[in-house]
């Protein structure tokens, strides 16, 4: 042991560090001390793992205590010198608080050891999901590189509802993707201003290859995630994010094709409206769309209109399709939101309306007919208005009998301390995406595809000159600047 605790001795922290090549250097020399130091003396350390990691700190010496966290490979089942459960404790307290930095130098065994805890057996789902969310953000804070962990982490959360630990994860905006073209730096791996795309990749370990079909997968299961908590804004944004994924033929996938369908449903309850594809979607993937998403596009369609027996006759002539497609729940909250968003468009209209009067104009598609009664219009509004849905209040008449419903105007109902976290938070948006609008244009500006298209670009304007209308295919193909990402098709 006196041997062990004497390698464990010579490792070396950021803060002793006089530069960053000194740092690098110890940190290559450790991981190597403490390789030879497994190979030679194992079985000790295996006997006495306990005691070796209770005296160790994961936010000192990261490399050493994953090392020895690697000799269970798996923690369900502990060498004889620790018990499970201290054994469990250890690993969640290295993963909660590791040094990022030297882990960039033994990545290969830290994605091993997130992979165990991705199964869900070590750990329950729900700690499982935050330990992973909690370690990966902790390697890249700024949560903006993909890695094959990502596909792990969000499958977990969906298959056992554990939505709300993996927010923080899914929440983030990645713009960075492994062996994408331009992301090698010449700085040292330890070097804390080098952008993720740096260090974490398939060369340090800490990410697997990824194919586009798992970005994705990934992609459709957050929008999966956010429609069980009902965000469609960023179930909107996550879907869309499927249907407008490059492909080299232009094609459109099923996973695709599924992510369209439940993406014209979400529209409408984020909206009460249609949503259009973007601009930038192919030709030929929004005819496929248009095809193969026909019932949906009628619902849509339907969905503005004041033809709410139509609407109701078009989901009920399609339950098959809708249980095929397995979108019957999504299906029943736009049937319960077409009444709802028939009440939101009223505030464009009246300042205040009656309950007798909203409940005389306004139908339900569940029926395709208007409420019974009062009392049931009043308990629906007072539902929107508690989930947030309908800014307003409900008042009594002057003749205390009539009850009201009164618009709020948005900037009537934020409060003064809402509108200085709003711009908070918007002030810290603009200036993430400023960073990561920096990084991706630093590594493009390094890239032969990118400048080859820059350059044809500017010789087809020349050639254009001020043609209002260019040709439609003349859009940079993403996979050019995607490179080591497969495409799908």
């Amino acid at each position: 042991m006196d041997y062990v605790w004497a390698t464990l001795a010579t490792g070396l922290t950021a803060a002793d560090a006089i530069s960053s090549k000194k740092l690098d250097s110890a940190f290559k020399d450790h991981a190597r001390a403490i390789k030879q130091l497994l190979a030679t003396h194992r079985q000790v350390i295996a006997a006495n793992l306990g005691e070796i990691l209770s005296k160790l700190e994961p936010a000192e010496n990261a490399i050493a205590f994953l090392a020895f966290l690697q000799v269970s490979v798996d923690p369900r089942h502990p060498p004889a010198g620790i018990e499970r459960v201290a054994l469990l404790d250890e690993t969640l307290r290295f993963l909660l608080n590791f040094e990022p930095h030297q882990i960039r130098y033994v990545g290969l065994s830290f994605r091993k050891l997130l992979e165990t805890i991705a199964t869900g057996q070590v750990f329950s789902p729900l700690v499982s999901v935050e330990a992973l969310a909690t370690a990966m953000l902790r390697l890249d804070p700024s949560g903006s590189m993909f890695t094959s962990t990502h596909l792990l982490l969000v499958k977990l959360a969906y298959e056992f509802s554990c939505i709300e630990p993996a927010l923080k994860v899914l929440d983030r905006d990645i713009t960075f993707y492994p062996e994408m073209a331009g992301q090698k730096d010449a700085k040292l791996l330890c070097d804390a201003s080098i952008a993720p795309a740096s260090y974490i990749s398939v060369d340090t370990g800490l990410t697997d290859p990824v194919k586009s079909t798992s970005v994705l997968e990934y992609n459709f299961l957050s929008g999966l995630c956010y429609m069980t908590r009902k965000d469609w804004s960023k179930a909107h944004r996550a879907l869309e994010r499927v249907i407008t994924h490059p492909s080299r033929d232009k094609g459109v996938s099923k996973i695709m094709d599924d992510a369209y369908k439940r993406w014209v449903l979400v529209g409408l309850l984020k909206d009460g409206r249609e949503p259009n594809l973007p601009h930038y979607t192919t030709f030929s993937a929004k005819n496929t769309y248009n095809t193969l998403g026909l019932p949906y596009k009628s619902v849509a369609n339907l969905f503005s209109t004041a033809n709410a027996a139509q609407l109701n006759g078009e989901v009920e002539g399609n339950r098959i399709t809708w249980e095929e497609d397995n979108t019957t729940a999504l299906i029943t909250e736009v049937v319960a939101a077409y009444q709802k968003w028939q009440i939101i468009n009223l505030r464009d209209i009246y300042k205040e309306i009656s309950i007798s009067q909203l409940r005389r104009i306004t139908l339900s598609a569940e029926t395709g007919e208007a409420l019974t009664n009062d009392t049931e219009v009043t308990k629906l509004v007072r539902e929107m208005i508690e989930s947030n849905l309908l800014r307003g209040e409900l008042l009594r008449g002057n003749d205390g009998n009539d009850l009201y419903l009164k618009f709020h105007d948005e900037s009537e109902y934020m409060t003064e301390a809402n509108f200085a976290h709003d711009i908070a938070q918007r002030h810290h948006n603009i200036q993430s995406l400023g960073q990561q609008f920096k990084a991706a244009n630093d590594r493009m500006s390094g890239s032969k595809e990118y400048v080859r298209h820059a350059v044809r670009e500017q010789k087809r304007a020349e050639k254009d000159g001020n043609d209002p209308l260019p040709a439609f295919e003349s859009q940079i193909e993403d996979e050019d600047l995607m490179t080591g990402v497969q495409a799908h098709g």
